[in-house]
């Protein structure tokens, strides 16, 4: 509207209001602080620890120095949570000064201070685990070659919807330093301050005994914890991408990839030098789709079928399910471990080509292989499933006759096998091109459809949004006409988590 001098008037109505942080940034910063949370009690307790006094030499180990990785690791943490601390309090006033300021670069600033806190709590984890791959580079090479075949794998396995490829790489990322640098502090906490508290003189197979479990509790916890903190944190930043348990499993499922290169290459190289053929037997062939695969795929299926939860109770049932579940099975696996595999050394008679070619698979499928059956029957269940709602859902959209979803692409959207029979056509008549824009396609069909399952489903998420942009996206690709944008409904601007 113009005024008689031609001047823009101001604009009627109330003025807009401040942008508000965003409610999933906010819980990731929470993740974030749970885990520093943790470390923070680590040091505590072993500020805390009684003094080690005794004459035996093997004592010794409880008294190393800190490593240096170690010790830049703590530092850089406390100064995350000093740089944390002020960027919270940046954001207080950015947020409270908004209205006076304008919602532009207010919002701007939100989220850089958010962002920025996010970075400071959990940069500095990732400091052990560069130096342990930065220490072997040749056997980082040799295991890069199986984890990204595995990487693969857990791609491919998503037949209909596929997650970008960006986040299964972040979540990759995510094992390899942070949930990895985690776990291995925790773990150096725990063997600097136990000693103190558990030792015992008079019996000391005892207290030995006794150390071990603890440790093997210790480890499955916050090796655990470390992983699910990445499913979470992705989840509650990346939520619209979650659609299902076949996500959220193949997600987990490249976070454990992540953890287990890390954990592969210090046991390789650090830990048992000596045996490192045998651990990559053990870790990169028979163990690389079970253990740590296995159990962050069970928590990430977890957070997947969160999201079909509206009621905030089954929400966390089934997510804190699926992180003790995971919890115990990597206590459990510690734990047994060592008295599984001299059973299965004396029952191959001590032939060491036995043991590793029979015996490490045997203890294996018996102390994770349930874990892996479950993440097997979850992704085929969740496949079903979500060929089911995507039916519906791209028979509606092609009854509608936007010309986004035909029937008879429906009915190749839902073949795998012709789909890749399409590819391979295309592949050949239009090169790489032309494959990539038939990919580019399908996957914005398969999102819309997706869209609309899960907007017009029982019980559906209040973040998912309308699928308007996503059928101009679609018509955009087919090379047809997108109608022009009409004012769009107080639902329909929801925005996406």
């Amino acid at each position: 509207m113009t005024t008689a001098h031609g001047l823009l008037a101001p604009p009627s109505g109330p003025p807009p209001a401040p942008p508000v942080p965003r409610p999933g940034v906010a819980a990731a910063i929470a993740v974030a602080v749970a885990l520093s949370v943790a470390f923070a009690m680590g040091q505590v307790l072993y500020w805390a620890q009684p003094a080690i006094a005794s004459p035996l030499p093997w004592m010794r180990v409880f008294l190393l120095p800190e490593s240096t990785p170690f010790t830049l690791t703590r530092r850089l943490l406390h100064v995350g949570w000093v740089i944390a601390a002020v960027l919270g309090l940046l954001l207080l006033i950015t947020y409270r000064r908004t209205p006076r300021t304008g919602p532009g670069g207010g919002g701007r600033s939100l989220r850089a201070c958010q962002f920025g806190i996010l970075g400071a709590l959990l940069l500095p984890y990732a400091v052990m685990p560069l130096d342990i791959l930065a220490s072997a580079p040749l056997v980082l090479l040799m295991c890069l070659p199986t984890t990204a075949l595995a990487l693969l794998c857990v791609h491919r396995v998503q037949l209909y919807r596929r997650l970008p490829a960006w986040l299964l790489l972040t979540g990759f990322g995510w094992g390899v330093l942070i949930g990895g640098g985690f776990g291995t502090v925790m773990i150096v906490w725990f063997q600097r301050y136990a000693g103190g508290y558990l030792l015992d003189w008079e019996h000391p197979r005892d207290a030995i005994r006794s150390l071990y479990t603890l440790l093997s509790l210790n480890a499955g916890t916050f090796s655990e914890m470390g992983k699910a903190a990445g499913v979470a944190i992705l989840y509650l930043l990346f939520r619209r991408h979650f659609d299902g348990v076949v996500s959220g499993a193949v997600v987990g499922a490249a976070v454990g990839l992540g953890f287990n290169l890390t954990e592969t290459v210090r046991f390789m190289a650090e830990i048992d030098p000596g045996q490192a053929t045998t651990q990559f037997w053990m870790r990169q062939v028979i163990g690389l789709m079970a253990v740590h695969v296995a159990f962050t795929a069970v928590v990430g299926a977890g957070f997947g079928a969160a999201r079909g939860l509206s009621a905030r109770k089954d929400r966390l049932l089934v997510v804190g399910g699926g992180v003790t579940a995971a919890i115990g099975g990597h206590f459990v696996t510690d734990a047994t471990m060592p008295r599984l595999a001299a059973w299965t050394e004396n029952l191959f008679s001590h032939n060491q080509t036995l043991d590793l070619l029979l015996g490490v698979p045997l203890v294996t499928a018996v102390t994770s292989g349930p874990f892996v059956l479950a993440y097997v029957v979850i992704l085929r269940r969740g496949l079903r499933e979500q060929a089911v709602g995507l039916a519906e859902a791209l028979r509606e959209e092609a009854a509608a006759g936007t010309g986004a979803v035909t029937q008879p692409e429906a009915e190749v959207l839902l073949a795998p096998r012709r789909r890749l029979l399409l590819e391979l056509r295309v592949w050949r008549r239009d090169g790489v091109a032309g494959l990539r824009h038939l990919s580019r396609l399908h996957q914005a069909q398969l999102d819309l459809a997706t869209q609309h399952w899960h907007r017009t489903s029982p019980g559906a998420d209040p973040f998912v949004s309308h699928e308007a942009p996503l059928r101009a996206r679609v018509r955009e690709l087919k090379g047809l006409a997108v109608p022009a944008a009409r004012p769009s409904s107080s639902s329909e601007q929801e925005i996406l988590s």
